[in-house]
């Protein structure tokens, strides 16, 4: 192509080295739009496979923290009862079986593990600028941001459960505390029917039911049990609705792009 266009100079024919050289800025520019129109699809077919991604973790995370909201509700049931008992130990007869169970598990406390691998790997590998949707990349960080916020208060979860563990010692007797833990060592939201309708041949719940009203401690240690579990209540529930709003807007941006 050069040896040609030389050959024109040489000839002053300057209408054919016009032509030549519209040839080969012809020719760069449509290899470069190629190269860019690979480059887009390329990019495109990533974005939606990011995308996919984020609704399948979105899809494993909602009922996750769903269920952990219906856990925290047994709990917080759980801390009724023994409020209940504190006030009158005949209360413990109804459900002996989840009496002794609520004991220990009433201060239990569960924050489920947001699945974030696709997310942490558009930010490390900045592959988030694949994801053209603003609405959707604020919605993400909003999602884990808050999730990340809330885990600092662990530490006083725990602090709270370790406080009722060691107010709670003693009021189930050996032989009760095994047969808990036996049996119904955690108790779930869809296997409460059997315990509550259970009447399990172990002696002395009543007393262990007086032994609890006996702390006073305790008692006075159970609202804010009571609160802890409210407090876990709501955090999931604001959990819940931001991975909701993240999966319903990553959902209607994979139809938008789908077809692109």
């Amino acid at each position: 192509m050069l040896k040609r266009i030389f050959v024109f100079v040489r000839q002053r024919d300057w209408f054919a080295v016009a032509i030549e050289i519209l040839v080969v800025m012809a020719g760069l520019l449509l290899a470069f739009q190629l190269d860019r129109w690979r480059e887009d699809h390329a990019e495109r077919q990533q974005e939606r496979s990011y995308v996919n991604r984020l609704i399948a973790d979105m899809q494993t995370d909602i009922p996750e923290i769903e269920s952990a909201i219906a856990l925290q509700q047994l709990r917080l049931e759980l801390v009724d009862l023994l409020i209940a008992v504190g006030e009158d130990p005949k209360a413990a007869m109804a459900k002996p079986t989840v009496f002794m169970g609520a004991v220990s598990q009433a201060a239990y406390t569960y924050t489920p593990e947001l699945t974030s691998y696709t997310f942490d790997n558009l930010r490390s590998t900045g592959d988030l600028r694949l994801i053209r949707s603003a609405t959707l990349k604020n919605a993400l960080f909003d999602y884990y941001a808050f999730d990340a916020s809330q885990r600092q208060y662990r530490p006083l979860h725990f602090a709270t459960e370790h406080r009722h563990f060691e107010l709670a010692a003693g009021v189930l007797n050996t032989r009760q505390a095994q047969y808990i833990q036996q049996h119904w060592l955690f108790f779930y939201p869809e296997n409460m029917d059997a315990p509550s309708s259970e009447r399990p041949k172990i002696e002395g719940v009543f007393e262990a039911a007086q032994r609890l009203q006996s702390k006073s401690e305790l008692i006075a240690w159970l609202p804010f049990v009571r609160q802890m579990q409210l407090e876990q209540i709501e955090v999931h529930g604001d959990r819940l609705k931001r991975g909701r709003n993240v999966l319903d807007l990553a959902q209607n941006y994979a139809r938008e792009i789908s077809g692109l």
